[in-house]
């Protein structure tokens, strides 16, 4: 399947995320220089408890999509429904 690639603001990103992002997908998070990679375990409008993958830190973390929107570049979100590619730009 495809990858979905789309350009968003970063509350059009945080609704997508508070909608769609379910227990079970994959998600990976561009926060500045910060990347996150693992599961989703929880979402509650958008504070996202993820099972984190990474290569330096692994296991349960809670990540407030809300308080750290403005520090999105990229999520890269994996669902049964396919995968889908947003890209932050600046709200105009």
């Amino acid at each position: 399947m495809k990858d979905n690639i789309k350009q968003a603001t970063v509350d059009e990103i945080h609704k997508y995320i508070v909608e769609n992002v379910k227990c079970g997908d994959e998600i990976e998070l561009s926060l500045g220089r910060c990347y996150v990679p693992g599961t989703i375990v929880t979402n509650n409008s958008g504070i996202l408890q993820i099972d984190v993958d990474g290569e330096s830190v692994k296991g349960l973390s809670s990540i407030d999509i809300n308080e750290l929107k403005h520090f999105l570049v990229e999520i890269k979100h994996k669902s049964d429904d396919g995968t889908y590619i947003f890209e932050a730009i600046d709200n105009e």
